[in-house]
């Protein structure tokens, strides 16, 4: 795994932990450093196989 996919997936995993608690989908991609929800969306959904919105709803938050 190089850095930055290290990178990438550690702003994700922080990403989880913000939406699971109730941060919105903009907040969490804000607070974790991308510079757009899109950009932000794109990135999780391709690492994680799914949208943050649709994580958010299944964690119960």
């Amino acid at each position: 795994m190089t850095y930055p996919q290290w990178r990438t997936d550690v702003r994700v995993f922080h990403a989880m932990v913000l939406l699971a608690e109730g941060a919105n989908v903009s907040e969490a991609g804000r607070r974790c450093g991308w510079a757009t929800a899109s950009a932000f969306i794109d990135t999780f959904s391709r690492t994680m196989g799914q949208t943050p919105g649709a994580y958010r709803s299944e964690s119960g938050a």
